[in-house]
């Protein structure tokens, strides 16, 4: 295994020793930081659009080495070309991970997540909080309701989600805490569709992605489900999601794939209890 950490610190990158960091982006003026390394997979993203791809290729625009000098160095003759992100690693192209806000408040009654149709019921059986800005906070707990991180859903601002610092979202499963059983199990990209669907009855875990991790899917197995159920969202990320997770899943469960009605992009858009129903039974076997 190729230990990252050092070989960036050696080319000067300074980052702490840590599986992901997000560090300011050596490629342009960056205020905020917007570079996401991930030491463990040897991958990295810009989330202003620099570029993303292997660490070998990172290590390549950062130093204005050619591929000869930097196989010398690494004494691995490889062309680390790059790519679009990498197989255990969720959706990316809105989310970021930063540290999340020291104080945490109960969600008042004329909160904007009311309007999106969520209960108070559900607000308070999920532990959900808010902060100053008025951003929507969700724990992320694991099987015996330990938080393992949080999500922070903001109204308006971009990125839309942020997550606590150090959280991986591909070694959990958003939900699992939460499960009415595990016969049929719908899995959804977004906390908030997970939490819209068991609000209505449905037994759901989110991935928060739109790629389920090999992490994830040794999760699933352990609960044992008699129905797999992939509900993603109605993009182009989550067609591919699909695709991915029939191949790594097809042999381990019996696996469905719900289709959404083109005007909505996910469950969680389907407010009408009616029409969230015929679309959640309208499921195509693999």
């Amino acid at each position: 295994m190729v230990d990252w950490y050092s070989i960036l610190v050696k080319y000067g990158v300074a980052i702490p020793n840590e599986e992901q960091v997000i560090i300011h982006c050596p490629f342009h003026e960056d205020r905020r930081e917007s570079c996401s390394i991930n030491i463990d997979k040897g991958v990295w993203i810009c989330f202003a659009g620099c570029g993303q791809g292997g660490l070998k290729y990172f290590i390549k625009k950062y130093t204005g080495k050619s591929w000869d000098e930097l196989n010398e160095d690494f004494q691995v003759d490889t062309y680390d070309l790059e790519f679009n992100w990498f197989d255990d690693v969720s959706e990316i192209d809105d989310s970021d991970v930063v540290v999340a806000p020291e104080v945490t408040l109960d969600i008042q009654d004329n909160h904007w997540i009311y309007r999106r149709g969520f209960s108070y019921e559900s607000i308070l059986k999920w532990g959900c909080k808010t902060n100053k800005y008025d951003d929507f906070m969700i724990p992320v707990e694991d099987l015996n309701s330990n938080i393992k991180g949080w999500i922070t859903r903001r109204r308006s601002a971009v990125p839309k989600y942020l997550f606590t610092k150090g959280f991986s979202k591909s070694k959990v499963l958003f939900g699992i805490n939460q499960l009415y059983n595990t016969d049929i199990l719908y899995i959804v990209e977004g906390a908030l569709d997970c939490m819209w669907l068991n609000q209505h009855g449905y037994s759901s875990v989110a991935v928060l992605g739109a790629s389920i991790s090999k992490t994830q899917i040794n999760l699933l197995s352990k609960l044992n489900p008699s129905e797999v159920v992939l509900a993603l969202d109605n993009d182009e990320a989550g067609a591919r999601g699909i695709k991915k997770a029939t191949f790594d899943m097809k042999d381990r469960f019996l696996l469905s794939y719900l289709t959404l009605p083109d005007n909505y992009k996910d469950v969680q858009e389907i407010y009408n209890p009616q029409t969230l129903r015929n679309v959640m039974l309208n499921k195509t076997i693999f």
